[in-house]
């Protein structure tokens, strides 16, 4: 969510209020602008936009179960990634489509501290 909101986890107001709580306070709203970082001033695909909100909110659910798991997590982002790099490619005046190929591969091993 921070990476999202351009926001910290834990507000520096007298409130002190958690970046969940903001987050889905906003969502209840339907309000996705007010949840994407300004700094993008509106420049962005706002069902790319609503989805990496989902995928965000659903990770830090507070059952355990009902959080997706690492593989689903990589494979919606890539989607939601894929999206937004065909439109801004669009907008950019580009007069063809290219085949896309996003490489997120990551190791999902833990390791020791």
């Amino acid at each position: 969510m921070e990476i999202i909101t351009g926001q910290q986890v834990i507000a520096r107001n007298e409130e002190k209020s958690h970046i969940i709580d903001w987050v889905r306070s906003l969502v209840a709203l339907g309000d996705i602008r007010a949840i994407v970082d300004s700094r993008f001033e509106g420049d962005f695909d706002i069902n790319s936009a609503w989805k990496a909100v989902e995928i965000a909110i659903a990770c830090v659910s507070l059952s355990p179960n009902e959080r997706p798991i690492m593989s689903v997590i990589v494979s919606d982002l890539k989607e939601t990634l894929a999206t937004e790099i065909a439109r801004t490619k669009y907008n950019s005046g580009a007069n063809s489509f290219e085949p896309l190929n996003v490489n997120l591969s990551t190791q999902l091993i833990p390791h020791a501290r």
